[in-house]
């Protein structure tokens, strides 16, 4: 008898078959892990624009004078405020690998009740594949009041939508 080696087509088969299988569970719970990790270091980066925003404003006394006393009692942290929060570009690209729109902004705003006084913060952040406010829009407008999400509610990745 001859010495039989390798193997048969229907193993070959059954090896790719059962590969493919893995596969198809596989790939797509890799790129959705992949997707969620991006989602999170994108919302990580607002979070750090708004406490950014935060330690600029509390240095710069004719801002909170402004918010304070003028109207409207708003204050942008953006390129058109000269205060822009990634002036220092510690925010290169987002977490796909793009730039962050010129017009994001972290707006502040004082909400005052009987004598005390609070200061709000909300952001829209845009990025190459994400966003976080410009609701119904591919850009952040400053003058529409629902353009932004308000900080405290930067809880989880619920709040970056993709564009």
């Amino acid at each position: 008898m001859k010495n039989k080696k390798g193997f048969t087509l229907i193993e070959l088969l059954a090896v790719i078959t059962l590969l493919a299988l893995l596969m198809g569970i596989a790939v797509p719970n890799i790129v959705s892990t992949i997707n969620n990790s991006k989602r999170n270091s994108f919302l990580s980066d607002a979070k750090r624009m708004v406490s950014k925003a935060e330690y600029l404003f509390s240095l710069d006394k004719t801002a909170r004078t402004r918010v304070k006393g003028g109207t409207p009692q708003v204050y942008y942290f953006n390129q058109s405020s000269g205060k822009y929060i990634n002036e220092k570009n510690e925010f290169p690209e987002d977490s796909d690998g793009g730039t962050y729109d010129s017009n994001s902004y972290v707006k502040i705003t004082l909400a005052t009740s009987g004598s005390s006084k609070t200061y709000n913060y909300c952001i829209c952040l845009i990025g190459s594949k994400r966003k976080i406010g410009a609701t119904g829009s591919s850009s952040c407008n400053s003058a529409s009041s629902n353009n932004c999400v308000d900080s405290t509610n930067l809880t989880g990745v619920d709040v970056v939508k993709d564009k």
